[in-house]
């Protein structure tokens, strides 16, 4: 049962407009939805989610005396953790305290920014209260189905980052200009490389089969893991599709991150504060393009109804 009252739009209601596109028309009409309320979307995920990052930055610099930002995700952060202990029992804590309550706070502007685009996309206008409301209902779901999704991060590449570290350590690096490299370390590496590929591989074709997964949390009430199920019913048989307008999507947020890139080359800043104001920036202005293209690909892939590249047991 979908949601039927004004904070949600019933799936039923997407089939009264064909919102099924090509690779490069889902791209198109996230570019679109974006500028065109691109106000809306910075007040929804952009300010957030600079002060995130700006917050982090001030953390580390203002306690610890550290150049950087923090991780927002507590799962990957406990498995650096195990890997690379750190003695500081308080940066642990604080560090810890700031990836939870990041990963929470995105979890609650990723829904708002869903539910305004499945607004704007739809008959509605998309309200910011109204979104941020209904986000926050939702906000549970959403978290369950990230932490699914990191843990599958984690399970994955947590071997790579094993072998990887033993490799390194075996490196004797007394001279920088001239390491002494063992067999059993270019074993080790050769080992994480190819554990690292096929890991990417299985990752890839992951993040295509569940990117739809969170507009279908925020427009319906199912549950996480039939939310998961779903993304994976609408997928099947679409992963070229999804998988070209993901890459689309890629290269268009690195040519706009580009732009800013070469604007920030003329300002002859120092290149670690050049990275920082660049991190700023573009948690400011791109922060929700990957929201939009999730929900844009949602009602795209619900309106084809069956229609697929494949037969659905192939991919």
């Amino acid at each position: 049962m979908a949601f039927e009252d004004d904070l949600g739009i019933a799936p039923s209601q997407s089939i009264a407009h064909d919102y099924a596109g090509s690779a490069s028309e889902l791209v198109t009409r996230t570019i679109s939805l974006w500028y065109r309320n691109l106000i809306q979307y910075i007040i929804i995920v952009g300010i957030i989610g600079a002060t995130l990052v700006g917050g982090s930055f001030l953390l580390l610099s203002v306690m610890f005396d550290l150049f950087g930002t923090l991780s927002t995700d507590p799962i990957s952060y406990m498995i650096s953790l195990f890997l690379d202990p750190i003695s500081d029992f308080t940066l642990v804590t604080v560090s810890m305290g700031f990836a939870i309550f990041a990963f929470v706070l995105n979890a609650i502007i990723a829904g708002a920014a869903i539910k305004f685009t499945l607004d704007e996309y739809g008959e509605k206008r998309g309200d910011i209260g109204t979104s941020f409301s209904h986000s926050i209902g939702r906000v549970l779901n959403v978290i369950v189905v990230q932490l699914i999704l990191s843990a599958f991060i984690a399970i994955v590449l947590t071997p790579f980052t094993i072998l990887a570290f033993r490799a390194l350590e075996m490196i004797d690096l007394s001279d920088p200009l001239n390491p002494i490299i063992p067999p059993q370390s270019i074993e080790l590496l050769m080992s994480a490389l190819g554990i690292l590929i096929i890991g990417g591989i299985f990752l890839i074709y992951l993040q295509v089969r569940f990117t739809p997964t969170l507009a279908i949390v925020i427009d319906s009430d199912l549950s996480a893991f039939d939310s998961l199920k779903r993304s994976w019913e609408l997928t099947s048989g679409n992963f070229f599709h999804v998988f070209g307008g993901l890459i689309l999507l890629i290269l268009a947020t690195f040519v706009l991150g580009l732009i800013v890139s070469v604007v920030l080359a003329f300002t002859f800043l120092p290149e670690s504060y050049t990275a920082l104001i660049q991190s700023l920036i573009s948690a400011l202005l791109f922060g929700s393009l990957n929201y939009i293209f999730a929900t844009v690909l949602y009602r795209d892939l619900d309106s084809r109804k069956g229609i697929s590249d494949f037969p659905e047991y192939v991919l």
